[in-house]
């Protein structure tokens, strides 16, 4: 072998070694859970639980990103809500969740070289809904949540550090939904729940 050769083989080599010690694993992130928190205890059945919510809009994200906004919050029943047997129905709709990502205006020419700009505005909304039901569909009463947040992100980002940035936000909005929904259920559906 020329000595030529020996050396595209050994780059080759190098540059593999390189490649296999620099690539990390791809993140994972954990859903968030309420299970730490009291239960709601209702004087109600069954929950049955509704993804009324559209994916796939105008600048969403949801389909792009290792989690979902919507699949955890699906998981707020299951972790918050308890009941004890009566003939009325729960019905926990999520009617909203979105991620939507809008550019924002960065520095241009040798100056855009040189300046880290925030050049995406992401935002995030949750609804929810939470029905109590007649054993024959009528509906007794109902507490409707909302929460929204936003926030930048720089120019410089890697895609890890973004899809970081989001789900923190993420996890904070289902701690906001959270929040207002325990404050909706005891401000209308204060009757049905036992304490």
């Amino acid at each position: 072998m020329s000595v030529r050769k020996l050396r595209v083989v050994l780059a080759g080599v190098a540059v593999a070694f390189v490649a296999a010690c620099t690539s990390a694993p791809a993140p994972t992130y954990p859903d968030v859970t309420w299970r730490h928190l009291a239960p709601i205890t209702f004087a109600a059945g069954p929950v049955e639980k509704v993804a009324a919510y559209s994916v796939g809009g105008a600048n969403e994200l949801e389909g792009y990103l290792p989690f979902s906004l919507g699949r955890m919050a699906m998981r707020w029943p299951d972790d918050r809500v308890q009941t004890a047997g009566t003939t009325d129905i729960l019905r926990y709709s999520v009617t909203e969740a979105s991620i939507t990502s809008s550019a924002l205006k960065t520095t241009k020419g040798v100056r855009g070289v040189f300046t880290d700009d925030q050049s995406e505005r992401i935002d995030l909304k949750i609804s929810v809904k939470l029905d109590v039901l007649g054993a024959n569909g009528t509906q007794k009463g109902e507490a409707i949540a909302s929460a929204a947040r936003s926030r930048t992100l720089a120019q410089s980002m890697s895609v890890a550090e973004r899809e970081s940035a989001i789900y923190d936000e993420t996890a904070a909005l289902l701690k906001d939904i959270d929040l207002e929904l325990e404050r909706q259920i005891n401000a209308n559906l204060g009757r049905f729940l036992l304490r």
